[in-house]
């Protein structure tokens, strides 16, 4: 019923799962109130269930149209029509949304009021509501209510609430569901919720049989087994797209709305292919049998040839015999025929002349014989009343009686009226008149006449006049006078006549005689003749069959002969054709999937799938290729041809791709990050006027409508992950029959469709994610350019650039050969079609036969044709090889690239961007005439200048990790020298092994577990086995080169350091000296590519403009305290452009502003910077079309647009892409920031002092202070930001030096030399340590640090002498004040990897920086890596948390309580004041309760919130994720105490300090205190202090602490102290404390912390109010937590420092451990 009444019909199977939703949902809309809530992934049957139970309801379904602009206004008008018809018509309603429908949140706010209230507030205008309160009335009056507004408006809701059911269908994917079951409570509270998950098997086998019976699949078990292998693909896919999310981190959806896709392209697929092969087959058969036929016809002509030969012989010489005889009696009869002739000429001679005497006589009697005639006729038509007439005159007229008179005459009567009458009276009187003998009249008679005669009266016409008869009778009688008058002249020639007819007769009768005889002659001869004839009809009757067949036999031959090649190609297409046909089946079948399901694959996921899905069918007993290709199968060559010079790569996934996206049903949407798909589409259909649109242009609707009417096809560019809702009837086919016509509503209009329309969408994004509810509407299909297509592509721009001749011709001979095969099919199918449609006998067709001879000469001609062009192409092809290593290097180094972009999302560079460059390397590269030589020029210059022009746009911590993965693909993609083995373990280390498995340690004093694991794994590798047992025999070496500082540098062990290759070593490394592998690589680079790829390439802006054009932006990529303003005012001031430098931070409001300035400024030439893009998200879409339409306009020169942004998603990709990317980060390295301070410096700048030494010779002492003094500050200035690298032992606070800190300095640094004549060591460390750099800094001991070392470069040793060295090994120091090239030529050789000792910290210091940056690095290569599939199974994330919060809840301490409390805890004195130690413990047992308190309720509502029995709010959910990740959730901290420590080792330490405060509280104060025990250290120094001031009566601010290290470890403690506290639980970091000589020392190697014995802090009184410091004492700052940065909280006292302690610092000044960075901590990290 619901197909037969609706315009969009649907095709449901009922299977068990859906019949279970149907009745949920329509027993929830027969419910008041009822509402639903559908989550399940979109295409999952949704919405056509609910159509169907609103239906089988009788109710409204109502849904909501998107259209172009829909936003608040419009779905409020939409929800005003919904509620009106609900709640004042009365009519139950359904209200279908769906979460692709939500255009902005509110609409959800809405909706949530109508499910909670049945109303949405102001809804209605006050018109509105008085219509409502109209309209309800009555409904009110009838329900009994008062009619008051309120109660008849309250009806109205009511009646909302009843009548309106709301069906939401959400998808469940992505964190959008969650948040918005948060957001708006009434989805969950007011709805039923009913899930529909994906189809169980039995759903999919029931879908599938219920399709799959529309078409012939033969019997009912193929049926099956075909139904089975749709489920396998299905769940395949299913399966792989888990794989694809893990390895490759992209997304892919399957839901039902694509298996029912796989079904439907199945069924088309199969019927028109059907068509297809029948079709073929059909030909092909036709072709083969007609000339099986003319085969067959070649042997029976031969045969039928032989016989007739000796038959036509004798035929012939009976008819030459024949031919002699008859010749002999042709010529007797001749002589015969002579004599008769002569004869017969004499007999006509005769003849004639008598016929000429009847002539004349008969001439004669011609006159008379009319005018008798005429009388007889007038005689005739008397009649026997005209004959009475005459004779009832009984006295006749005169010339009646004249008349009868002259008849009387004629009659031999006497001419008077009686004798007339006589003869009137006569019954015979008019026959005999008729009849008179005219011959003989008497002469008399014609003499009596003539009186008669030649009366003038004597005419017919005047006789006429008295009587009718009597003109007859007068005519009569004048013709016998004529008659008589002749005949008397005709006599004599008569007679001659009859004289001359007797003769003719005589000589006749001699001529018949002779005439017989001459016939019977003639007639013997005829009857010769006639045999004769006879037998020449049978010889040429036998000659012609011989001709013919000899004919037909030299056709044959041309036919056969010459389709000999065809014949066996076609019966091999033939075979083939048949097998295809029996495959059909299951080719089409996985044909189908290939299409329906993998095109968001890439190409081993396809084979994979491709390979499985073929086992299926061969197990399924389904007939399928083994070898199956969607190419052979559904592909076609010439078309496929076509595509390839239409721009689509060759290679297979661009062709798979290609038919993809012209089979699919669904129209396709292209994952094309490298544009080829747009290049390829916009080629292939530009002869069909394709109309290229974009979602950001106002027309767009308007341009797709009109292409849907008139069949353009249209191409939708640059879509994001979103697609326009207004695209939905479009994309989902919604076509409707009307009238005939084909429609579809886009909108709120019918529009026309053209069958010929076409719809394309491309995507610029790399790895988009595209949610189900996009997935089942479009085809996707993954365009990425794949490594050979690549290769090969840039193989095409190379040889256009070095051989352009090859590459035209090579053009020329592709599309040669591609219309020749064209040509060679259009023959075949012309040929083919001549032979099926011929008719009668084939080789009687001359014309047929001609016109196949003249194809196959054109086929042999274009066949000579193709082959002499493939010969070409081929040695063009080995000739282009020669060049094909550049591609190579070309297509690694563009993926290395693309790889990059997924590490910040900055990093985004177009293919079109690199093919520019690859290009420009080539112009640049050096010509040589060697091609050899030449390829490994433009190698190296395409590999440095793609290097040197992505370096710049990177930040410093990525720049190693580019440099690395170029040399590493190198290596293992082009040169082969890694394989995949060493790559997997360098990646991974090989993998988590059991400790228990492990082998015995050869030397567990230094090989750890984790060390050993690594080393069983490295054997595994090719080339490592052995390493273990080498570790066991020669353990000191090893231990040895493990020590070591620098292990990269230092050989390794025996047999090893020759026989492993330099990555081998870099294994090596990555096992046993994992925080050393950075090192290690930069080794590597420099081993492998060389010194330009460890050296970051300068900041050149001027270099970058000069490869910028006034459609390429020059994009600033900021990081904290980047700023590159000046840079470009320098530059804008060098070209002569300042003036015309146009700049506007962005920001709100911003944006319009920038957008003029940008367009008043490409027409006058001016330079605009708009800095801090990232602060204008909203208008980043509007500068996206604003630089798209730079591309259709003409812009000056001179125009430049300069942009500056923070790493930022919002930052248009297609910007980022055609955009010159520049970062102004201090480099990398001290080397590299002491270079880069020396080449931002001009020559007139370091030689200030030389050229002002030429005019005052006093300014000549100066100019060694400046140089050196200069190169200190350099040193300075790079020490400074390099130890930040070292995070909070480097600097508590990381400050953002940058270059204008180093040109402030250096301006300070000449005018303070200039002024004075001595060098001011003092002020010059005041002003750059105290003002310039140390204005930055905010932290004391940080202030403190940066005097210290400064103080080490700005003294006077440093100027005076030149042996000084900043460094302990002497390897750096200030150089000799000679010119600029010689102090660069210095910087170039300093050590390329930086030792800690250099910026005054210990080696380490460098252990926790190495980790962090071998992690950092390790993690980065890892991301861009594809993963690894892991297996599956395991607990699930839910599982894994829920146990974890049951274990600490179980695990957790009660709160603490001073019920049990000793009398010493809170003890008073004698005014009763608790001592001040019981007070700071009650504070931290508040603190601690709280705490407790809050883990506790957290945790059970957690475990609650994960069963689903309360909603999982932000807080909750932000807990959840700590936990499942280890860390310590946000809800605890915010209570908690400070501390870095991951979940398990915080818990453990929270048990420890409850604990502790526990046995305080119990047990009363401890002799010594647990330092890390509290939330508040400082107040317990204060108590400390107070508890002695009370005792000695002292004021509290004159007592300070005086530190004394014990001897004493913790639990040796037996007693407190006289006075003062004891403390434990300290660690020292950055040096070690000295138990034998009681002062600070030099860390060990390897021990970054050091646990301290117990320290006495004594009260002591201030000397002057200041704690007296103890000679070569160090201040040692005290911290709660490693990260040593704090915050002042609202006491006054930081969040993490504590206090400082005097410690003894030996023989060392207290500036070393300053610079040191020693520190205690009163907890690690761990």
């Amino acid at each position: 019923d619901y197909t037969i009444t609706q315009k969009k019909p649907m095709d449901l199977v009922f299977f068990k799962d859906a019949i279970q939703h149907i009745g949920r949902i329509a027993r929830l809309l027969r419910q008041p109130r009822g509402n639903a809530l559908l989550v399940g992934v979109g295409g999952s049957g949704r919405q056509s269930l609910t159509r169907l139970a609103s239906f089988i309801a009788e109710m409204k379904c109502f849904q909501i149209e998107l259209s172009r602009g829909y936003g608040m206004n419009e779905f409020h008008e939409d929800l005003k029509k919904l509620l009106m018809q609900a709640g004042a018509e009365n009519k139950p309603t359904v209200f279908l949304f769906n979460d692709t429908q939500i255009i902005t949140e509110s609409f959800l706010e809405d909706i949530n009021n109508i499910l909670n209230a049945g109303e949405v507030p102001d809804l209605f205008a006050v018109d509105e509501l008085a219509k409502i309160i109209d309209l309800v009335r009555p409904l009110a009056k009838a329900a009994g209510k008062l009619e008051t507004r309120d109660n008849i408006y309250a009806h109205f809701v009511q009646l909302c609430r009843e009548n309106l059911h709301c069906v939401l269908a959400f998808s469940p994917v992505g964190d959008a569901f969650r948040n918005r079951l948060r957001m708006f409570p009434s989805l969950v509270n007011c709805c039923t919720i009913d899930w529909f998950t994906p189809w169980p098997q039995d759903a999919l086998l029931s879908v599938a049989n219920q399709f799959l019976n529309k078409i012939d699949l033969g019997t009912d078990e193929a049926r099956n087994a075909i139904s089975q292998v749709c489920m396998t693909i299905h769940s395949s896919v299913r399966k792989s797209s888990a794989k694809f999310l893990s390895e490759l981190r992209r997304t892919n959806y399957t839901t039902p709305t694509s298996y029912l896709e796989l079904i439907n392209l199945y069924t088309e697929m199969l019927t028109h292919e059907r068509d297809i092969i029948n079709g073929k087959v059909d030909r092909y058969q036709g072709g083969l049998d007609k000339l099986s036929t003319t085969n067959k016809m070649v042997g029976e002509l031969q045969e039928g040839i032989m016989k007739l030969q000796p038959v036509l012989k004798v035929k012939s010489a009976e008819t030459s015999e024949l031919i002699g005889v008859v010749t002999k009696d042709k010529e007797a009869a001749g002589v015969v025929q002579a004599n008769v002739e002569e004869e017969a000429k004499k007999v006509n001679a005769a003849t004639q002349e008598a016929m000429a005497v009847k002539a004349d006589a008969e001439k004669d009697l011609a006159e008379a014989l009319p005018a008798f005639d005429s009388a007889v006729k007038a005689l005739k038509s008397l009649s026997k009343n005209d004959i009475t007439e005459i004779k009832s005159f009984a006295k006749p007229p005169e010339m009646v009686m004249t008349v009868m008179e002259a008849v009387c005459i004629l009659k031999g009567s006497k001419p008077n009226w009686d004798e007339s009458k006589k003869l009137l009276n006569d019954a015979q009187f008019l026959s005999s008149l008729e009849n008179y003998d005219k011959d003989h009249i008497p002469e008399k008679s014609i003499k009596a006449l003539q009186k008669y005669i030649k009366n003038p009266d004597f005419i017919p016409e005047k006789v006429e006049k008295v009587s009718r008869a009597a003109r007859s009778l007068c005519m009569w009688v004048i013709a016998m006078d004529v008659y008589a008058r002749v005949a008397k002249e005709v006599e004599p020639k008569k007679a001659k006549q009859a004289a001359a007819e007797k003769q003719v007769a005589e000589m006749q009768a001699l001529l018949a005689k002779k005439t017989s005889e001459l016939n019977e002659v003639l007639d013997r001869v005829k009857g010769l003749e006639a045999k004769l004839d006879a037998t020449l009809k049978e010889r040429d009757k036998l000659q012609m069959e011989s001709d013919i067949s000899t004919a037909r036999l030299g056709r044959a031959e041309e036919l056969t002969g010459g389709l000999a090649s065809e014949q066996v190609r076609w019966d091999q297409e033939l075979k083939q054709l048949t097998q295809d046909k029996i495959d059909l089946t299951g080719n089409i079948l996985l044909a189908a999937g290939v299409i329906a399901y993998t095109g968001p694959f890439t190409s081993s996921y396809r084979r994979d799938l491709i390979s499985e899905w073929t086992t299926a069918c061969i197990n399924g007993n389904i007939p399928a290729d083994p070898h199956f290709t969607l190419e052979r199968i559904v592909g076609d060559p010439p078309t496929i041809r076509a595509w390839n010079i239409q721009g689509l790569p060759a290679d297979p996934l661009s062709t798979e791709n290609g038919i993809i996206v012209t089979k699919g049903r669904r129209w396709p949407l292209m994952i094309d990050p490298q544009t080829q798909a747009n290049r390829w589409i916009r080629a292939k259909e530009k002869a069909n006027r394709v109309q290229v649109i974009k979602l950001t242009e106002s027309t767009y609707l308007r341009t797709l409508e009109n292409c849907i009417r008139v069949g353009n096809p249209v191409l939708l560019e640059g879509v994001e992950e979103a697609l326009d809702p207004a695209l939905e009837p479009v994309l989902a086919k919604q076509i409707f029959k009307d009238g005939g016509r084909y429609l579809i509503r886009l909108g709120d209009t019918d529009v026309d469709y053209n069958q010929d329309f076409r719809f394309y969408i491309t995507s610029k994004l790399s790895n988009p994610h595209y949610p189900p509810e996009v997935c089942v509407k479009v085809t996707i299909v993954n365009f990425t350019v794949t490594p050979k297509g690549l290769e090969d592509q840039l193989l095409v721009q190379v040889v256009a650039h070095e051989r352009p001749e090859l590459e035209e011709e090579k053009n020329q001979l592709v599309v040669q050969i591609a219309d020749g095969q064209k040509q060679l099919k259009d023959i075949e199918d012309k040929i083919l079609y001549m032979l099926a449609n011929s008719q009668g006998v084939i080789l009687d067709d001359e014309v047929l036969i001609a016109t196949l001879k003249a194809s196959k000469t054109t086929s042999k001609e274009i066949n000579d044709q193709i082959a002499q062009a493939s010969d070409t192409k081929t040695r063009i092809d080995e000739a282009c090889e020669g060049y094909r290593p550049v591609a190579k290097r070309g297509a690694v180094l563009y993926f290395v690239v693309a790889d990059i972009g997924s590490v910040d999302p900055m990093y985004q560079y177009s293919l079109q961007f690199f093919v520019n460059l690859f290009n420009s390397c080539m112009d640049k590269s050096a010509k040589s005439e060697d091609l050899e030589e030449r390829v490994g020029i433009m190698i190296k210059v395409i590999t440095e200048d793609v290097y040197t022009n992505v370096c710049r746009g990177l930040f410093e911590k990525d720049k190693k990790m580019f440099s690395f993965m170029i040399t590493s693909q190198v290596m293992r993609l082009e040169q082969g020298t890694i394989s995949d083995d060493e790559w997997g373990f360098f990646l991974t280390k090989g993998g988590f092994i059991d400790e228990d498995r492990l082998p015995a340690n050869p030397a567990d004093d230094w090989i750890k577990n984790e060390h050993l694991g690594g080393i069983v794994n490295l054997e595994k590798v090719k080339g490592m086995a052995g390493l273990l047992e080498s570790l066991e025999m020669d353990t000191s070496a090893w231990k040895a080169w493990y020590d070591c500082l620098t292990p990269s540098e230092e050989a390794l062990p025996g047999k090893w350091e020759s026989t492993l290759s330099q990555f081998q070593k870099l294994l090596l490394m990555r096992v046993l000296r994992d925080e050393k592998v950075v090192d290690g690589v930069t080794k590597f680079i420099l081993q492998n590519l060389g010194k330009h790829f460890v050296d970051v390439p300068p900041f050149d802006l001027a270099s970058s403009f000069q490869d910028s054009t006034p459609l390429v932006p020059i994009i600033f990529v900021l990081s904290t305290g980047a700023d590159p303003t000046m840079y470009l005012y320098n530059l804008a001031k060098d070209l002569g452009v300042l003036e015309r430098l146009k700049m506007i931070s962005l920001g709100q409001g911003q944006g319009p502003i920038a957008e003029a300035l940008i367009t008043a400024a490409r027409e006058s030439g001016d330079w605009v910077c708009l800095q801090n893009c990232h602060l204008a998200s909203s208008w980043m879409p509007e500068l996206e079309k604003l630089l798209e339409t730079h591309q259709a306009i003409k812009l000056n020169d001179d125009f430049r647009l300069w942009l500056s942004s923070m790493p930022s998603k919002v930052f248009p990709a297609s910007v980022l892409q055609a955009g010159i990317k520049l970062t102004n980060e201090p480099p990398k390295g001290l080397r590299a920031n002491i270079k880069r301070t020396y080449e931002d410096m001009t020559e007139g700048e370091f030689l200030y002092f030389d050229n002002k030494a030429e005019e005052d010779p006093e300014a000549h002492k100066k100019v060694r202070p400046w140089k050196k003094l200069l190169f200190g500050l350099a040193f300075f200035h790079a020490v400074v930001q390099e130890r930040r690298k070292y995070g909070a032992i480097g600097w508590n606070i990381r400050y953002e030096w940058n270059q204008s800190d180093i040109l402030t300095a250096q301006a300070n640094l000449r005018m303070y030399l200039e002024e004075q004549n001595e060098v001011p060591y003092e002020t010059l460390c005041y002003v750059v340590g105290d003002v310039n750099y140390g204005g930055r800094v905010t932290d004391y001991m940080d202030q403190r640090c940066v005097a210290a070392i400064l103080s080490k470069y700005f003294t006077a040793p440093a100027v005076e002498t030149d042996d000084y060295t900043f460094t302990e090994d002497g390897k750096y120091y200030p150089p000799e004040p000679k010119d600029l090239a010689s102090v660069r030529e210095y910087v170039d050789q300093l050590p390329m990897i930086d030792s800690p000792e250099v910026f005054g910290l210990h080696r380490n210091a460098a252990i926790a920086f190495e980790n962090s940056e071998t992690k950092y690095l390790m993690d980065t290569i890892i991301s861009v890596q594809p993963r690894s599939g892991g297996s599956g199974g395991g607990k699930s994330a839910d599982q894994v948390v829920a146990e974890l919060a049951l274990e600490l809840s179980d695990r957790m301490p009660g709160l603490l309580s001073a019920e049990h409390a000793a009398p010493a805890t809170f003890s008073t004195d004698d005014e009763g004041t608790v001592n001040s130690l019981g007070t700071f413990l009650s504070i931290e047992m508040g603190k601690f309760n709280k705490m407790l308190k809050k883990i506790r309720s957290t945790l059970a509502e957690l475990q609650r919130a994960i069963k689903g029995l309360v909603v999982m709010s932000a807080e909750l959910d932000g807990m959840y994720q700590a936990l499942l990740f280890q860390r310590v959730p946000t809800l605890w901290s915010n209570v908690g105490y400070l501390s870095l420590k991951p979940l398990g080792s915080w818990f453990k330490d929270l048990l420890q300090r409850v604990d502790f405060m526990e046995k305080w509280i119990v047990q009363g104060p401890p002799e010594s205190f647990w330092m890390s025990a509290f939330f508040f250290p400082q107040g317990y120094m204060t108590a400390a202090l107070q508890t002695f001031a009370r005792e000695k009566r002292i004021a509290i601010d004159t007592l300070d602490f005086r530190t004394e290290v014990t001897r004493t470890a913790p639990d040796e403690v037996d007693g407190k102290p006289a006075q003062g506290v004891y403390i434990y639980g300290l660690y020292v970091e950055g040096g070690r404390w000295d138990t034998g000589k009681e002062c600070l020392a030099e860390s060990n190697f390897g021990e970054t912390h050091v646990y301290m014995p117990v320290i006495w802090l004594d009260p002591v009184v201030k000397e002057g109010g200041v704690m007296p410091e103890a000679p070569g004492a160090y201040n040692c700052p005290l911290y709660k937590v490693s990260s040593r940065a704090g915050t002042l909280s609202t006491t006054g006292h930081s969040t993490n420092y504590v206090r400082n302690l005097q410690l003894p610092g030996g023989e060392l000044p207290p500036q070393h451990w300053v610079r040191r960075s020693v520190a205690l901590l009163s907890q690690l990290d761990d």
